[in-house]
């Protein structure tokens, strides 16, 4: 929790006028019934200032107006800054997560934090401010009046409080245990919604819809059955609450006819403990409901402290000296293996190769030969368990992330598109980029022609993940955003397995006329792209069996030969 008050005290003032505030509506909810009780019972004694006390009680009123305005101001904004600090914090911290990181969270997982939790949170906060700060101040000026006017009859209140203490402990931790199983269910609730928003085609496709909704209608169901008994649980304590306030106010008034025989207890001191009473057990239920919240809110925050404060993977580690990366000559991997988890096989082994500058490298290999794990460890996207990869002779952990990152451009195999427009979306690879850039950019990546035909040409609109574009379309603009970054290395995963041979053809053709002097590495399917590059690597359960020229591999190479007969261009090649 201490992350979480964190952000509260930043907004000390907004507290101390809050706490200020509750002052003037501890005086509207104590002073008017106290003074309304003697008007009531002993008339006679404010018949000559009556009029006075009536201006007095209207002026206190007022403030005590004024005082409820400002604490749901305070409130209200607390509870909006600290939202946008917590989901900015959040948002940050994601951008710092590995690709290892996202795996072990889960997609599912943190989109609860970033919604589902931080609303939680400041649910519950909109309660806590007022509960915390309103109800203390009220039950302690109460208990205080009420020992005033009777210390026998306090003693009634007394007596009912470790009666709450004990409800509050065994609600809390009832409430606890049944909140953590609601978010474990919730979340995978998120992980079938996302699956099948995910997998549609493939679901419909397989016409196994019904099979679909049987399997959510049953994690839904247990959902249902845990939410009914955390509002049951919650619920059980408002009846219970009234049943014990009514005792004590039959108590409270068979007590008093006693006191009222035998010593000098007033009818108007009666009205006015009575009162007080109920402020007291009040005071008392608001912090009841709030903590019967509490559980459910503590599940949130300890999830939310865990992301925040879990350390990633992949660090941008601080040196004095930091060497400068100019222009990257060579690339170098030195017995380098990779594993998502120690436990585990490595995806990749004992990778060796030396790449330079003009060369292009191509990788071919069979599903699951470790082909995008290789790529991703060259911009750090992944960091290698064992060995070192150097650029320039350089351990590549040394430079700068984000300088390093700078001087590659990466076309991954999902083209994602991001909402907004076409220029926007260009400006991922060169924010400074003019319009004229793009245009020749895109003639370069064949998506000239389609651009040209839109309606708002460069200012078409995008929807989410680029869901109005084809899959060749979303691919040549990946790769039109991915040459406005003019890097030194270029690495394409896949990049053109959705383009026919034409179009595939004519784009390789115009990149290697105007880049001749970088590194550029291409991950493929067809052979057909990757003839004509300088090493082509391949791959087979992580390992590399074969490094050489295409006519090289096809003369010594028996899994590069399968590759080539199994696309049945072995005659024409």
């Amino acid at each position: 929790m201490k992350i979480i008050f964190k952000y509260i005290f930043k907004y000390k003032k907004f507290i101390l006028l809050n706490i200020l505030s509750v002052f003037l509506v501890a005086c509207g909810e104590l002073v008017i019934p106290f003074y309304i009780g003697k008007c009531i019972f002993e008339p006679t004694q404010y018949k000559e200032s009556f009029s006075r006390l009536a201006c007095g009680l209207f002026l206190i009123v007022i403030l005590a107006i004024c005082g409820n305005l400002i604490i749901n101001f305070c409130t209200a904004k607390l509870s909006s800054l600290v939202f946008r600090d917590l989901s900015v914090d959040i948002f940050k911290k994601v951008q710092t997560l590995s690709i290892v990181d996202m795996q072990s969270l889960g997609v599912s997982n943190v989109m609860n934090q970033t919604t589902f939790n931080v609303n939680q949170i400041i649910n519950f906060m909109t309660t806590f401010y007022r509960a915390v700060i309103f109800s203390p101040i009220i039950l302690i000026i109460s208990l205080i009046f009420m020992y005033i006017i009777s210390p026998q009859l306090s003693y009634i209140v007394f007596l009912l409080v470790p009666f709450f203490v004990l409800i509050l402990f065994f609600m809390m931790r009832k409430n606890y245990l049944l909140s953590l199983a609601q978010h474990r269910q919730l979340e995978k609730m998120n992980n079938k919604i996302r699956e099948n928003i995910i997998g549609t085609k493939v679901v419909r496709s397989l016409n196994q819809i019904q099979y679909e909704e049987k399997q959510f209608d049953h994690i839904n169901n247990r959902y249902l059955n845990l939410i009914v008994k955390l509002f049951l649980s919650v619920l059980s304590i408002e009846p219970f609450f009234y049943f014990l306030l009514n005792i004590s106010v039959i108590f409270t008034i068979g007590f008093s006819v006693y006191l009222m025989m035998y010593s000098d207890l007033k009818l108007s001191d009666l009205y006015n403990f009575i009162t007080l009473q109920y402020h007291v057990l009040f005071s008392i239920l608001n912090f009841l409901l709030l903590f019967t919240m509490f559980p459910k809110t503590l599940v949130s925050m300890d999830k939310i402290e865990n992301l925040l404060q879990k350390k990633p993977s992949l660090q941008n580690y601080p040196m004095a000296d930091r060497p400068i990366l100019g222009k990257i000559n060579t690339l170098v991997f030195k017995n380098v293996s990779f594993a998502y988890n120690s436990q585990e096989i490595p995806i990749i082994q004992n990778i060796n190769f030396q790449a330079r500058s003009g060369e292009v490298i191509a990788l071919v290999g069979s599903t699951g030969s470790g082909k995008t794990t290789f790529i991703n460890l060259i911009p750090r996207l992944i960091d290698p368990t064992q060995g070192v990869i150097e650029m320039n002779g350089i351990d590549i952990k040394n430079y700068d992330l984000f300088l390093l990152r700078n001087k590659i451009s990466f076309v991954s195999q999902k083209n994602i598109l991001f909402k907004g427009t076409i220029f926007s979306n260009l400006l991922f690879g060169d924010k400074n980029a003019k319009e004229t850039e793009m245009w020749e950019k895109a003639r370069l990546s064949q998506s000239y022609d389609f651009i040209k035909k839109k309606n708002y040409q460069l200012q078409e609109p995008v929807s989410e993940l680029g869901a109005n574009f084809s899959g060749g379309q979303k691919q040549r603009l990946s790769i039109t955003r991915a040459f406005l970054k003019e890097p030194d290395i270029y690495i394409f995963d896949d990049s053109f397995s959705a383009l026919d041979y034409q179009t595939d053809f004519a784009i390789r053709k115009a990149f290697f006329e105007f880049k001749k002097d970088v590194i550029v590495f291409i991950v493929a399917q067809r052979i057909t792209s990757i003839l004509n590059a300088d090493q082509i690597i391949v791959l087979n359960q992580g390992k590399i069996v074969a490094k050489g020229r295409h006519q090289q591999l096809l003369d010594s190479c028996e899994i590069y030969q399968k590759i080539v007969a199994a696309q049945q261009v072995s005659e024409g090649l």
